[in-house]
């Protein structure tokens, strides 16, 4: 083995990327994927192949894991704990906070050295300054494995809570995914009066590339804690989403995706807080038993 050593486990999309990437760079890459003709094209680029997960393991200190879930994780590394004790493990599959915490217990109690990651890309994007990985775990483990990990793309730490990294990209894939809802329900609503997806697509964009800038003022209000600027209230807001479902309900285009955002602003609302910078339906988001 040496330092430039990396084995790759899971030949997806992505998996194969960061393979490819990995070879790209110059290092010595071990890859295995369950369904076996998948290595192929990787062997014949010049990697090294393993007919099980044992070998793969077993053939660097650095073992990258791409796999489908969280259950395929542990199906797999399960029984070659003892084969990955001592060598780091930087699993890139896409988890929640607390099932990369439970990894991250799990590895600590075989005595292997646990980073988990969070892809912020598509496979394309990897190798590119564009592609942005987050990583959180033992930092020791982290360092260590660095040079391989800025190969992929830009890599951030943050922080020792295994979770952190999942957190930070199921939040920012949160927010990616109420924002492509808001392209699909302008584009539902424009389609009606004949215009093109791709015309109101695009006014979407111009739209809201203006808008942007003003979440950062939202994220100085929550902080602030006081919900009282005498910006944009929760009353004035309820009204103007109530006119956005009505205009929705009159061009025939259901309003599914507006009324929960109304309805989080009613239920504040009948707390007497009507009157609060509207923000504040950040309360009404954690769950309550």
């Amino acid at each position: 083995m040496t330092a430039t050593a990396v084995t790759v486990l899971g030949l997806g999309a992505m998996g194969s990327a960061v393979a490819e990437r990995l070879r790209a760079t110059g290092r010595t890459t071990t890859v295995w994927n369950r369904t076996a003709a998948k290595t192929a094209p990787h062997a014949a680029a010049g990697s090294k192949t393993a007919a099980t997960v044992a070998a793969a393991v077993a053939a660097s200190d650095l073992t990258l894991v791409v796999l489908l879930d969280h259950a395929a994780v542990r199906e797999r590394l399960e029984p070659v704990a003892a084969d990955l004790k001592g060598r780091t493990l930087v699993d890139l599959t896409t988890t929640t906070p607390n099932q990369a915490r439970e990894s991250a217990a799990w590895a600590a109690a075989h005595g292997i050295r646990y980073v988990d990651g969070a892809v912020m890309a598509v496979p394309a994007m990897i190798g590119t300054p564009q592609a942005r990985l987050l990583y959180s775990g033992d930092h020791d483990a982290y360092t260590d494995a660095l040079p391989a990990l800025e190969a992929l793309g830009t890599a951030e730490y943050e922080g020792a809570d295994a979770g952190l990294a999942a957190l930070k990209d199921m939040a920012l894939l949160s927010a990616m995914d109420l924002m492509f809802l808001g392209y699909v329900q302008a584009i539902a609503m424009m389609r009606t009066a004949g215009t093109a997806a791709a015309d109101t697509a695009a006014d979407v964009e111009a739209w809201l590339a203006a808008m942007l800038p003003h979440g950062r003022g939202i994220a100085d209000v929550i902080d602030g804690g006081t919900y009282d600027t005498g910006g944009q209230s929760v009353d004035f807001d309820r009204r103007g989403l109530a006119s956005l479902i009505n205009a929705s309900r009159e061009q025939g285009v259901r309003a599914d995706l507006l009324e929960p955002h109304l309805k989080l602003l009613d239920e504040l609302a009948a707390t007497g807080r009507g009157a609060s910078d509207w923000p504040r339906i950040i309360d009404r988001l954690a769950i309550r038993e």
